[in-house]
């Protein structure tokens, strides 16, 4: 009988086999999400925004008394300052008289701006980080778990490209062409990298030390914080929300599964989703009803690196089309841009260059602006034009209605229909383009003048 060796054929040796580059592939794939790209970009944007924003009202909020808690009249925590150790340059504010602390805090309000803007953020966020930092840690007990949080975002931000999308820094790329380099891509992607990591650490963290607590184990936890003096700011709001025993249950064991659970759900694209939705929610219910919006805020502001990009921009676009789509907007819109294509001209005409070729405009996008600012006139307007239309004198026309009408003439000129044989069509089709007889006398000057220039 001959025994044969079955050890070669078992399914773990036979997918090794089978799978032998696998580790090569892997770090292929690793090293080529470092390198090829900078990833999450858009919800970097948001959160650079967003973040900002509150960071920025929490330090406006705070202006009537920031001498009081972080200046000069808040000396007395200088023991306690001793003790948490903190070195150049994060401890210049210790000694400062009322003039350098002033000084530093509207520094730091226009970093912040700079950066929610999207301005130099390669310069400004490090300067931030060292701003900020120095404030609060004049007075770290009236601090949040939001204000450490975003210091520590801070320094990861350094390493992230925050103004790839959605700021000055990006307008300013597109219009100088500069490439992205190998080593500020891996940088940004080892930032963001940093980013999702502590909020997993964050979110883990809070829901174990929750899940340790007897309120939250007997599912009661979130009823006292809403019927606390300190942070029920809303009574009626939280005296309706903690009504029904039900709700708060379920609020209280949603909450600690979620923050436990978050690190996990974010390997899928559908569960990842549904965690984003029950924290923001938990966000928002603790800015609304525990008055702690700075808070919330920031926290929130973090999860939106886990957002795609996709949604982003559906959002945005939604937004864009929801705030312009009526017709306020649009009349406004056209009106700038009619201010635009005049101011452009005539610095153009200044310089010495084409007019004509001013801003890469169009001959479709001329004639929606001519449309939209010089309304065409019916045909009876066409066939009604008085004798006076041919004696007005050039002193009736101003600058502004030589460009308007030398536009038109454009438009005219380079329309696909009714293309003009000559210059007097031109000068028709700016006459009749009006619909008053005043207008269309001021028109035919007007194309006059250009004929004579």
């Amino acid at each position: 009988m001959v025994v044969t060796d079955t050890r070669n054929s078992t399914p773990i040796r036979t997918w090794a086999r089978g799978n032998r580059d696998l580790p090569g592939r892997l770090l292929d794939r690793i090293v080529g999400w470092f390198v090829t790209d900078r990833h999450a970009d858009h919800g970097l944007a948001v959160m650079r925004i967003a973040s900002g924003s509150f960071l920025l009202g929490w330090l406006l909020v705070n202006l009537p008394i920031a001498s009081r808690i972080w200046g000069p009249g808040s000396a007395y925590w200088q023991p306690y300052r001793g003790n948490l150790g903190y070195k150049f340059p994060f401890d210049l504010l210790q000694q400062a008289g009322s003039g350098f602390f002033w000084l530093w805090y509207v520094v730091t309000i226009a970093l912040v701006v700079a950066f929610v803007l999207g301005w130099r953020t390669r310069i400004v966020t490090p300067l931030l980080f060292i701003a900020y930092t120095t404030l609060n840690g004049q007075n770290t007990p009236i601090s949040d778990g939001g204000n450490y949080f975003i210091r520590i975002m801070l320094i990861y931000l350094i390493l992230v490209d925050v103004s790839r999308r959605w700021s000055l820094d990006s307008r300013r790329r597109a219009k100088k062409s500069s490439p992205e380099t190998q080593t500020g891509s891996v940088l940004h992607n080892i930032g963001l990298c940093l980013v999702v990591a502590q909020i997993c650490i964050v979110y883990l963290e809070a829901g174990l030390y929750k899940v340790q607590g007897t309120l939250w184990q007997n599912g009661t936890a979130v009823y006292y914080p809403l019927q606390s003096e300190a942070y029920g700011v809303f009574p009626p709001l939280a005296d309706l929300m903690t009504h029904w025993t039900f709700p708060v249950v379920i609020a209280t064991y949603v909450t600690v599964l979620a923050q436990i659970a978050f690190p996990f759900l974010l390997f899928n694209k559908i569960t990842r989703r549904i965690a984003l939705i029950v924290l923001l929610g938990m966000h928002v219910s603790i800015a609304i009803a525990m008055g702690l919006p700075f808070f919330s805020g920031i926290m929130a502001s973090a999860d939106a690196v886990l957002v795609s990009g996709a949604t982003w921009i559906a959002i945005v676009t939604w937004l864009r089309t929801t705030l312009t789509g009526n017709r306020a907007a649009q009349a406004i819109a056209a009106r700038v841009t009619a201010i635009r294509r005049r101011s452009g001209k005539k610095s153009a005409g200044a310089d010495g260059s084409d007019p004509a070729a001013d801003g890469g405009r169009t001959a479709e996008s001329s004639t929606v602006d001519s449309e939209s600012e010089f309304p065409v006139a019916d045909d009876t307007d066409n066939s009604t034009q008085s004798a006076d239309d041919s004696a007005t004198s050039d002193s009736d026309v101003t600058s502004d209605d030589v460009d308007a009408w030398s536009d038109l003439a454009e438009t005219a000129e380079g329309s696909a229909s009714s293309v003009p044989a000559d210059e007097q069509n031109l000068v028709d089709a700016a006459a009749t383009a009006q619909k008053t007889p005043r207008g269309r006398r001021r028109a035919v000057g007007a194309a006059s003048t250009i004929r004579k220039k």
